[in-house]
């Protein structure tokens, strides 16, 4: 089934979002090429094995219409039947251009999928990750959008090894007048080994100097619950669950959460799943390799000071 996979960059490089659905896909040994989409000047995203176009975006302006009607025509030019890409921003934006043009439905937050005799079956979950829905698509272009961390992502050699298409303005590009790129440091929640997360037994935005101060000391990426995303002590950046980020590190440490189904779809799949709630009820220890029942302002402390 020949497949294009639409990829994006981070920090110049490919995506991990991106870096894991080339992984399926070449596990899967489909036919596959890569549209690679963003704004910026990439060195090392190609590779030999595969072919990647680079569609540079003008800065100054939002035309993803322009790049998507690029991509339809590259997908009727090679008969691709099978579209993924990552469920972000540019991803889904450009899906639903895509629907339109081909007159199919997308299928969103895939968790896998299946092909066997040219035929392909999706895996959603669902029941807040608690029960596997499958569908067959039978459209003529088939347009998934996958779910970040639902494959593992393998060693893929990278190269200067590709081309680049620059997507011209039309008259439905729209000027932007102002980028705001929020500041990151330490290491990032999509891509972390260890992952610390706050929930509402923090009691107050000011306690949270305990998580950084803990993250500081394990080298981890700090998350959060919707509730205290909500209460504004963290930005929604860092929020991990249904509503916000999926992560699947080695280390989940769960702070002051009570683990509602919502949450645990963000966080499930970590390999290693160590939570400190005052409540021995609370669901997050049905899920947890390693649980502390105690107040996590007094624990928190206590693990500190014998790192």
């Amino acid at each position: 089934m020949k497949t294009l996979i639409i990829g994006e960059t981070s920090n110049n490089e490919l995506s991990s979002g991106t870096l894991e659905i080339i992984s399926k896909a070449t596990d899967l040994n489909l036919d596959f090429t890569v549209i690679t989409v963003g704004n910026s000047d990439p060195s090392n995203i190609g590779s030999n094995d595969f072919s990647n176009i680079y569609f540079k975006l003008n800065t100054n302006k939002l035309n993803l219409s322009n790049c998507a009607d690029e991509i339809k025509s590259f997908i009727e030019k090679n008969e691709i039947k099978l579209v993924l890409s990552n469920s972000s921003y540019i991803g889904r934006d450009i899906i639903a251009f895509l629907s339109i043009d081909f007159n199919t439905s997308p299928v969103s937050n895939v968790t896998n999928f299946e092909i066997s005799n040219n035929e392909l079956t999706t895996i959603n979950l669902i029941n807040g990750g608690e029960s596997e829905y499958k569908a067959s698509i039978i459209s003529d272009v088939k347009l998934l959008l996958v779910r970040p961390k639902s494959f593992e992502q393998k060693g893929i050699q990278l190269s200067d090894n590709f081309e680049t298409n620059i997507i011209t303005d039309n008259e439905n590009s729209i000027d932007v007048f102002d980028i705001h790129i929020e500041e990151k440091t330490g290491p990032q929640l999509e891509d972390s080994k260890i992952v610390i997360s706050a929930g509402r037994g923090m009691v107050d935005a000011e306690n949270l100097s305990m998580i950084n101060e803990l993250a500081e000391k394990l080298n981890a990426a700090i998350g959060g619950t919707r509730a205290i995303v909500d209460a504004g002590w963290m930005p929604y950046s860092q929020q991990v669950g249904q509503t916000g980020k999926t992560v699947k590190p080695d280390v989940y440490i769960a702070c002051g959460i009570s683990g509602a189904t919502q949450h645990q779809v963000g966080m499930k799949d970590s390999k290693f799943i160590i939570a400190i709630n005052k409540d021995e009820e609370a669901p997050i220890f049905q899920i947890s390799d390693l649980g502390i029942v105690g107040d996590t302002l007094t624990v928190i402390p206590k693990l500190i000071e014998n790192l």
